[in-house]
This record gives C-alpha cells, structure tokens and sequence, in this order.
C-alpha cells in the first residue's frame, strides 16, 4: 500500500482545475495536502487513485523526497510528484542535457551521439527521447557508462515515439525514465513543454545541437537560460535550417562548443579529461546490431523498402528501426521517406 501523504498529493494534483501552481499555493496555505483536498470542489477519487497507484509498477517521489531534483524547486511550476522507471540513483547525479532537432542531419545525430558517450563517463545525460538529437545522445550515452535520464512527455506505459521501444526498454534497464504524467493519463499537446521544462531546470547545463529558431529545443533553451543555466551550442551551416538556433545562441553570448571537453570546461567539471574529436569513428558500433546484415541489403542510388528488408532478414519490425536509427546515427544510411532507406556515398 502506497503511503498515505502520496495518495493525497496524487488526488490535489489530479483534481480538477488544479495545476501545479494551484498545488503549491494550497500546500501553502493548508500546510498538508490532505487538509487542502477539503477545499477542493471535485476531488480525484481516492480508490481511484490508490487503484493507479498500486498497479503502477515504478517509483514514485515526492517534492520533500531525498531523490527529488532539488534543482526542479525553483520554478513555481515544479512538478509536485515524479513517476520513475530504472535507477533513480542517477538523480542524485550531477546532470548534462543535451537536446536538438527531431528531424536531424546523419552529421548532427553523430555528434550527438558522441558527446552523449564521453559526457556519460562524467555525468548523466539528459534528454527527452524525441527522434533525432535526443536519441543519439541516449544511445551514445548507454554505448559509454549507460548513465543517461530520458524525460518522457507522457506516462510510462505510453511510450513515444513508438519507434523508440527499445531504446525505451534499455534506458529503463541502465538508465532512468522519468515524468511528472501519472499512469493512464490521456496525453495532449501541453505535455510536451512540461517535458521540456523538467529538462531545462534538473541539468547543470544544456548543449544544443541543431534546432531552428522556432522550435521546442529553443523553448527549452530559454526556460534554462531564465533560470540561469548554461546553454552551450554545436555551431552549423548557415545555410541549413536545423543551425539556425544554434548560431542564433551563439550570436547572442551561447558558448560554441566542438567536442565534449569544451562542456566539461565551461560548465567547471574538475577532472583529467583527453581531448576528443567530434566526429565518430568508423569502427564505432553499438550492442546487439545488425547492422551488417542490413547494410548488406541497401545502395547508394537505389531506396529499399523497410518492410522487405525485416522479411529478407526475418527481423521484427521495431528491432529492424532500432538498428535502422543506429545506422542513421552513425551516417552509414538516411531516409527518403518514412519506410526507405538507402546507403550513404
């Protein structure tokens, strides 16, 4: 059974009508949650919420919890309660986030990826495991210590992007997955920004890589830099438009940075670190790949199609896209549509 302070925290903040700014200013006022949820119209049931609670199969803390990132405190928008999978000994953690584009360049997965495996072997990655960017740094991340946080808009039994499954299942197994969405919640538009702000305020700093001007990464990006934490951007093409926030930052005072040992210099990381070249190198490869086996199958001036490539292979269809994303992050294949693919030249 589920301590009594948590079931009354979960029903005030799934309430009707009350948000996380509601939340802190009855506690307030009230002192306990218990004492605010009689003033309270339309309380969440509590069956229903010890129900939730009892099946979920996670972690759950608390604001006053040790485990707490004590850094999520200073927005009034602090998410009351935090539901986790994996190991929650990582927020404790000194925190490096690195986010970017969904629609990324094979060249600005690469990077992502090799600085989310050396920044692992320092600190905890952090991102929100959107396609592109933040799952390259995942992936680099688990390829270096493992030590890497995903920060998931939704609730944990509702995984997205769909494609990212296995990703899901390897970071909840060596890494962390966290949200402030509760089990069974409907998911909507407004969980994406929520997503974004717990990962700008929890990380010391955050590197951006690839992100146009109008994006959520540069909403992100704002939120740490009004809270005071350092943003740092990977410089691009001014002709692509995925650098254009980039070289925005950097323009307006944004540190550049090229290789992971400049963030551990900016950010005051106190350690004997080796200089690094950004770009990954050939032999790089990740655990369980088959990528061979589907390279194999591809040309450079011909697309193949995703759904022949799992029957030639007799592969699923989600471990034929998690080593399809491999690929991708290592600049060895792209898309041409959302189901072909072909090799790089």
């Amino acid at each position: 059974m589920f301590d009594k302070v948590i079931v009354d925290w979960f029903c005030l903040i799934n309430s009707r009508g009350i948000g996380p700014k509601t939340f802190w200013s009855l506690l307030r006022m009230y002192k306990t949650a218990e004492e605010a949820l009689f003033r309270v119209p339309e309380q969440f049931p509590r069956a229903k919420a010890e129900k939730i609670l009892k099946a979920f199969d996670g972690n759950i803390i608390i604001a006053t919890d040790d485990y707490f990132p004590k850094e999520l405190r200073r927005s009034t928008l602090c998410p009351p309660m935090l539901f986790l999978r994996g190991n929650k000994e990582l927020l404790k953690s000194q925190k490096i986030a690195i986010i970017g584009a969904r629609n990324a360049s094979a060249n600005g997965r690469s990077i992502s990826s090799r600085f989310g495996e050396n920044l692992s072997n320092y600190l905890t990655v952090v991102s929100g495991m959107a396609n592109g960017i933040d799952t390259g740094a995942h992936l680099g991340a688990l390829q270096g210590s493992g030590n890497t946080i995903a920060i998931v808009p939704f609730s944990l039994e509702n995984v997205y992007p769909k494609e990212n499954l296995n990703l899901f299942k390897r970071i909840s197994k060596n890494g962390l997955l966290v949200t402030e969405v509760p089990p069974h919640k409907t998911p909507d538009q407004g969980m994406f920004s929520a997503r974004n702000r717990i990962i700008a305020l929890m990380s010391v700093g955050i590197v951006v890589i690839e992100a146009s001007l109008k994006s959520g990464t540069m909403s992100t990006a704002k939120i740490a830099l009004d809270f005071g934490t350092e943003v740092m951007a990977v410089p691009g093409s001014p002709s692509d438009p995925r650098s254009s926030g980039c070289n925005n930052l950097i323009k307006n005072g944004a540190p550049l940075v090229e290789n992971y040992t400049d963030v551990l210099e900016i950010i005051g990381y106190k350690s004997e670190i080796k200089n690094e070249k950004i770009a990954l190198n050939d032999n790089c490869s990740f655990p369980n790949s088959r990528s061979g086996d589907i390279m194999s199958l591809l040309s450079v001036d011909s697309p193949t199609n995703l759904e022949l490539i799992a029957k030639s292979l007799n592969m699923d269809m989600q471990e034929l896209l998690y080593n399809i994303s491999e690929l991708e992050i290592l600049g060895k294949i792209h898309k041409c549509s959302s189901n072909e693919v072909v090799l790089n030249a």
